[in-house]
């Protein structure tokens, strides 16, 4: 996509993001979409109760602010997990070009509907997994997007905590990490000397398949 917009010569405005930072909050106007070059974003809203829940976590290549493309505010928060590069555009140039440039319609097309897949996805697994499942669930769909399909072990490069972790999942921090430790005995993740994963696509997998609806409401460690 950044190829077409150079073609093209779309204004963009680079912006660098320390981990912990902003990008945008939730309730501010859409006026702009943001192309993720290098780095993570995660994008988190806010129950009530002041609990944060974590929607999706961005990478490389991700753009965030479709909304934009029609009036509205922002629904969620956008913040570094990682040290990040982003390229701001404006939403008016994007539209006219996308009616001009066929070949940048079709990528940003394909964009959306993976967007909107990954976001289906998502509530799937809320609606119809345990917790367990959920959690590795998201472990195999981030060691594929932070580091693609290929090597049987995949690294999670951001340090996602077990608060975060909890948030995606919907449970609570203890429980994560009573997860995470089966998961490490079962042969699914290790854990690295800096806080990351390393997760086996083969074996999470393989653990995905089996039924989430068994009795056995959590797993037990292998002997």
């Amino acid at each position: 996509m950044l190829q077409n917009m150079d073609n093209n010569k779309i204004s963009l405005t680079p912006i660098n993001l320390g981990r912990g930072y902003n990008l945008y909050t939730c309730g501010e106007s859409i006026d702009d979409l943001y192309l993720i070059v290098q780095g993570g974003i995660k994008l988190t809203t806010s129950a009530h109760s002041g609990k944060e829940c974590i929607l999706d976590i961005c990478r490389r290549g991700d753009v965030l602010g479709a909304l934009s493309l029609i009036p509205s505010v922002h629904e969620e928060s956008a913040t570094a997990m990682l040290d990040s590069h982003v390229l701001r555009f404006n939403r008016r140039e994007f539209v006219r070009i996308l009616r001009n440039d066929p070949d940048l319609f079709e990528i940003w097309s394909q964009h959306l509907a993976q967007r909107i897949r990954e976001r289906e996805s998502t509530i799937k697994h809320l609606v119809t997994m345990k917790c367990e499942y959920r959690l590795a669930a998201i472990l195999l769909d981030l060691s594929q997007r932070f580091a693609g399909h290929g090597p049987q072990w995949q690294h999670i490069d951001a340090r996602i905590t077990h608060d975060e972790f909890a948030a995606m999942v919907g449970t609570t921090r203890s429980r994560i990490g009573f997860f995470l430790k089966n998961f490490s005995c079962r042969g699914l993740v290790k854990r690295l000397p800096d806080g990351t994963l390393l997760i086996n696509s083969v074996t999470t997998s393989e653990f995905l398949a089996t039924d989430p609806n068994e009795e056995e409401a959590v797993l037990q460690p292998m002997a």
